[in-house]
């Protein structure tokens, strides 16, 4: 495998490490639509500069190009166009902002204004090169059989980098920036973890705390035995929970939008059509000559024609079954499956390998269809070359690997002897080579001409034949015609045209029984919504400074064959949500703090009179539990779950005494503690230090840059744009 391969094998996993996601959105047509009437407006500041969309866009085209060549994909969908634009902002952002920490740290070599940190050269090649290779190279370049780096590999592609197609360079020159990047991050990360220090005393009391025990008696009065319908709230109730907890409450701009979908399905004059169509491809696929199946593929089918060769178990059941064991020429009559009509036919019956294993020399010259850089040679000199390469290497093959090494102009020669390795069936990569081979014996040698050049090939392993099949498989989907589309346009334009408010809007889909969609929480950059798969003209429609709460949509929009018309049930503003927002999620918690205070009333009273657990535990129904050996930094209090604030209680508590009533998340507890249990001997504190220590260096990677982030100005105009 060439070299700059493992780099290609690896791709995806650098991109994320340096902060760029697979998948995202950039599609010209939608760059220039949304982007009308915004001329003049800022596109987004990062820490006081200004980012122009230019330039944005600039770099959004490049991680786009990047990941068409990792993927291998000429077109990207809209989903993972959408993506890759999120995912360089983000790292734009992150790069703006951590630079400028790196420079006032004194972390960054150069002090120019770019989103790149930079380390030496020499600590580069240290970490490429030398005695303490980065991870990354780690990953790409070493044996997967002995873990060793081979460092002669890495010079090699350093020496040679002029020479190497301008997708391998980038591929290069992504590591390097992805070593760099993290490199200067985990020296930040490193300043800010080792700036931790825990002193001693503290340390000490956290090991005691730790290691206390309490033996106690308990009873509960669970919230449930007060029915919710029995508690009465006011406003003042609401407003007292809320000042009281209004720091759990901060919250991002969002959006809460109800909608209706309106799924173009086929009409029953659809169907019919359809089927009419499928019986007149059947007939024709059937009258079809062999050597036509291609075009005829490209003509009436909806999925294209797969030409591979598939052993048993590799094909859809249905055909799996039936074709294996038939002859060629055998038809399976159209069929439904996943909302599509399928028909096939039994192409071609051939013995072979899973797979065949090979190493060549490449000759190549200058005019071949995909040359090799800095080749002068004519066709004709390849071919004499070639031709002499064959006679050699046939008769002493065992020197293949010496001559390929110093004779074939393929990059990855020089290191792998000219070994490509196994190739399986159907590899897409690889086609031309196995169908060239498949069929030779293993220790043959073949001249065989590629757009390269011509190669010497060397069979020197394969599988076993075994008995595989070809079949053209038609795919007729099952779509509405574009009459019913447009009466579902006209049905959804009614809707929207005589539901203006959200009184009429919630009426008429009760009413007509109407299927109601909700999304709460929407945020300005989401791409999806529950249902729809794209919901990007929906979301900027309802983050329109022109939207108000309660607007519904006037447009009806088309989102990929789904037509919606949706309303904006709640405009959420960045910081504290005021109190009517947020009023439904905590009407439940206010009715718990009011049973609270019945409960605890009830049993102050009780215990005026009755002094002993076990007849207190009667009076209201319930038990006395036994909890032996509950521990400071427990959480969860046995049989009752999550009570923080209760077991911190009960340890301040006198011994063999009644307490007051506590006011816990799950009921009103009586405690009668017995007794608490101190450590025989004081606790070594280091593994304390050590659980601290790492507790914090954890949240040193994962939270120092959002803390940051939260305290940096960003105006992020996007929203507009995308």
């Amino acid at each position: 495998m060439a070299v700059i391969g493992k780099i290609r094998k690896h791709s995806a996993l650098l991109v994320i490490l340096i902060g760029v996601a697979l998948g995202g959105f950039v599609l010209q047509d939608f760059f220039k639509k949304s982007g009308a009437g915004h001329k003049s407006q800022l596109f987004a500041k990062i820490a006081g500069e200004k980012i122009s969309k230019i330039d944005f866009d600039q770099k959004v085209e490049e991680q786009v190009t990047s990941y068409k060549q990792q993927a291998k994909k000429e077109n990207l969908t809209s989903a993972e166009n959408f993506q890759i634009m999120v995912s360089t902002w983000d790292k734009l952002v992150k790069d703006q902002i951590m630079q400028k920490e790196y420079e006032e740290l004194g972390l960054a070599q150069d002090h120019e204004k770019t989103t790149k940190a930079s380390i030496s050269p020499e600590e580069l090649y240290d970490l490429m090169m030398g005695k303490n290779l980065h991870p990354f190279i780690v990953q790409n370049f070493a044996d997967p059989n002995t873990g060793q780096v081979n460092i002669q590999q890495i010079q090699n592609i350093v020496k040679n980098f002029d020479q190497m197609k301008d997708e391998e360079k980038q591929q290069w020159k992504r590591l390097e920036q992805a070593i760099k990047d993290d490199r200067i991050n985990t020296k930040y990360n490193t300043l800010v973890s080792q700036g931790y220090y825990m002193p001693k005393v503290f340390l000490q009391r956290i090991a005691d705390e730790s290691a206390k025990t309490a033996k106690m008696l308990c009873v509960g009065v669970k919230y449930q035995t007060i029915s919710d319908s029995a508690i009465s709230v006011t406003d003042a109730d609401f407003q007292k929970y809320y000042d009281e907890h209004k720091y759990e409450f901060e919250q991002e701009n969002a959006r809460d939008l109800d909608y209706v979908i309106f799924e173009v399905l086929p009409s029953k004059t659809d169907m019919e059509k359809i089927a009419e169509d499928v019986s007149r491809i059947y007939a024709d696929f059937q009258k079809a000559n062999s050597n036509e199946i291609d075009n005829f593929m490209k003509v009436n089918s909806d999925a294209p024609y797969d030409s591979n060769f598939y052993k048993k178990g590799g094909l859809p059941v249905k055909i799996d079954s039936v074709m294996f064991a038939s002859n060629v020429g055998t038809f399976i009559a159209p069929y439904i499956e996943n909302n599509s009509y399928y028909m096939a036919r039994l192409m071609q019956i051939q013995d072979r390998p899973d797979s065949v294993k090979i190493s060549h020399i490449l000759v190549a010259y200058k005019d071949a269809p995909n040359p090799i850089q800095n080749i002068t040679r004519t066709k004709d000199q390849a071919k004499k070359i070639i031709d002499s390469l064959f006679e050699v290497v046939k008769k002493d093959p065992k020197n293949f690997k010496a001559i390929a090494q110093v004779k074939s102009d393929f990059p990855s020669a020089k290191k792998d002897g000219g070994e490509i390795g196994w190739i399986g069936d159907g590899d897409a990569n690889y086609k031309f080579f196995y169908d060239s081979t498949y069929k030779s014996k293993v220790g043959d040698f073949r001249v065989i001409q590629s757009s390269m050049g011509y190669h010497v090939v060397y069979i020197t392993d394969k599988k076993e034949p075994i008995k595989k099949i070809k079949v053209a498989i038609v795919k007729h989907d099952i779509k509405p015609s574009s009459e019913t589309f447009n009466q579902y346009l006209a049905k959804a334009s009614e809707f929207a045209g005589t539901n203006r408010t959200m009184e009429q809007f919630k009426k008429t889909i009760a009413d007509k029984g109407l299927n109601k969609r909700s999304a709460q929480f929407v945020k300005e950059m989401d791409y999806t919504i529950p249902g729809l798969e794209s919901a990007r003209d929906i979301i900027r429609w309802a983050y329109d400074e022109k939207t108000e709460k309660g607007m519904i949509s006037e447009q009806v929009f088309d989102e990929n064959g789904k037509y919606v018309v949706a309303a904006v049930v709640e405009k959420r503003k960045k910081g504290i949500a005021p109190l009517e927002q947020v009023k439904s999620y905590i009407e439940p918690l206010v009715k718990r703090e009011k049973k609270a205070d019945q409960l605890i009333e009830k049993v102050k009273t009780a215990t005026n009179t009755i002094k002993d657990i076990q007849q207190l535990a009667v009076k209201f129904n319930t038990k006395v539990d036994t909890v032996d050996q509950l521990t400071f930094s427990a959480y969860n209090f046995p049989k009752y779950g999550p009570e923080p604030e209760l077991i911190g209680t009960i340890f301040t508590l006198k011994k063999n005494v009644l307490s007051e009533p506590i006011k816990g998340k799950m009921a009103v507890y009586e405690i009668l503690l017995n007794d608490i249990a101190q450590p025989a001997a004081a606790m070594n504190t280091d593994m304390v230090k050590m659980q601290m220590n790492s507790y914090f260096r954890s949240r040193v990677t994962n939270e120092v840059f959002k803390a940051i982030k939260d305290k940096t100005d960003i105006t992020d105009n996007r929203i507009n744009y995308y």
